[in-house]
């Protein structure tokens, strides 16, 4: 800041109102697994890049307190053909 210098605020900003991410980017599914042990179903509780194109989902039961871990494949938005339209 400058000292003795006021800053003014414009009313209708050409910045765009705050969206929130998933009306930006359209997000799968993600598919929550019944436990192997219980059968209930369990939550997801981490997402961890593993390598270009896929994530590590970890998931646990809530009931027994099992964790598994499996790969998932998700698309990049920057790479997507629908770009142009929605970001």
């Amino acid at each position: 800041m400058i000292p003795g210098v006021a800053l003014t605020f414009f009313e209708g900003s050409i910045m765009a109102e705050p969206q929130p991410l998933s009306s930006i980017v359209r997000l799968a599914p993600i598919k929550r697994p019944a436990c192997p042990k219980c059968q209930a179903q369990m939550m997801l509780v981490q997402i961890m890049p593993a390598f270009l194109g896929t994530d590590l989902h970890t998931f646990e039961c809530r009931a027994c307190n099992h964790v598994i871990k499996t790969l998932g494949a998700y698309d990049d938005p920057m790479q997507s053909r629908e770009r142009g339209r929605r970001l």
